[in-house]
């Protein structure tokens, strides 16, 4: 049985726009309780679903938030963008997802969020501003500190490089080497401009040798240049290389941190789990997501889309471990399954 609103409309005795302004998820008073649960149990019954591109050509709005992001390996923007559906889904908004591989992309995301009439738009990471018409903009938000156009809300990571920095320091460490993937990316300048800020207090010179850049992971050639730096210290751009790192150190002889500490940075419950708890910059996940929704929806209820980007930087912290050298915090959970645990949430 094709089932339409008016059919359901006819089976509860009610008229089509009721049915239409219940299944919309409308809050609407004029519809009784009793009638509502009446509509829903025969949608539920018939598996009715209503036609969501036929309401928006209908003027009706969609309800949608659109989500740009560009390819990712980085697992904090991937939790983070989970996070993000799922507070926009506890509020009653659905999410259109859309990954920009090319700027040549653009154009063809941006339209069919229109068709689709999006609320808001988030991005992350983007390497440029959407291109929008000048008096029909749909309101956005860039997250990510990596957004090389610039930002709204974004992890403070200059101050993550110095956090990590500032603490090996402190244990007495002098030959400090940041490790990144790719050479001078964004990111990796960020973190390092972090790491030559509390050298710079500690009076020491920031050196060419205290930065390596990994083109082939290539444990071998890593160990030798860490070798031939004399490194007493070692600051992973992320956790997933430090823990890579932990394992070539202790099948090498490496004591960890007697020979050389490490830091990772993210804050990944791995951490916890690895044969050394990792020491890690902990990045500010929760907060990060809750005041990019925030800030979603207030630009959405003030219909304003904003060129300026607001820069709000929220500081992480160092979790200190004892790849760093400080005492092994207690283990005595084992996790079942894989976990993110971020800033205090933990997504399963």
């Amino acid at each position: 049985m094709n089932m339409t609103m008016k059919k359901i409309a006819e089976m509860a005795g009610v008229s089509r726009p009721a049915v239409s302004t219940v299944l919309g998820s409308s809050k609407c008073t004029r519809v009784s309780a009793k009638t509502r649960k009446k509509i829903l149990r025969l949608a539920e019954k018939y598996d009715f679903v209503p036609n969501q591109a036929a309401r928006q050509l209908n003027g009706i709005s969609s309800n949608l938030i659109g989500l740009i992001s560009v390819p990712s390996y980085q697992g904090t923007w991937s939790a983070a963008q989970m996070e993000v559906i799922t507070i926009l889904q506890s509020r009653g908004l659905e999410v259109l997802t859309a990954c920009l591989v090319s700027n040549n992309d653009q154009r063809k995301i941006i339209n069919e969020f229109r068709t689709r009439r999006v609320k808001g738009i988030i991005g992350f990471a983007l390497g440029s501003k959407i291109i929008q018409p000048k008096n029909d903009k749909i309101p956005v938000v860039y997250c990510s500190h990596n957004n090389l156009c610039g930002f709204d809300v974004g992890s403070d990571i200059v101050l993550g490089g110095y956090l990590a920095a500032r603490h090996l320091l402190g244990h007495g460490r002098r030959k400090l080497v940041y490790m990144g993937w790719g050479g001078a990316t964004n990111s990796n300048r960020l973190k390092y401009g972090g790491v030559c800020k509390a050298f710079e207090e500690a009076g020491i010179k920031a050196e060419k040798d205290n930065f390596l850049n990994i083109e082939n992971g290539n444990s071998k050639e890593i160990l030798s240049q860490l070798r031939k730096r004399r490194a007493d210290a070692l600051i992973c751009c992320n956790d997933h290389t430090a823990a890579e790192m932990l394992k070539v150190f202790q099948q090498n002889g490496i004591k960890v941190p007697d020979d050389l500490a490490v830091t990772g940075f993210d804050g990944f419950s791995l951490c916890k789990y690895t044969h050394v708890s990792l020491a890690t910059v902990v990045q500010p996940v929760g907060e990060l997501v809750q005041r990019t929704v925030e800030l979603l929806l207030d630009r959405i209820n003030a219909r304003q889309s904003h060129e300026e980007f607001s820069n709000i930087k929220l500081p992480p912290v160092f979790q200190p471990g004892g790849s760093c050298g400080c005492p092994e915090p207690r283990k005595n959970m084992i996790s079942g399954q894989p976990v993110i645990l971020l800033d205090n949430i933990l997504i399963v």
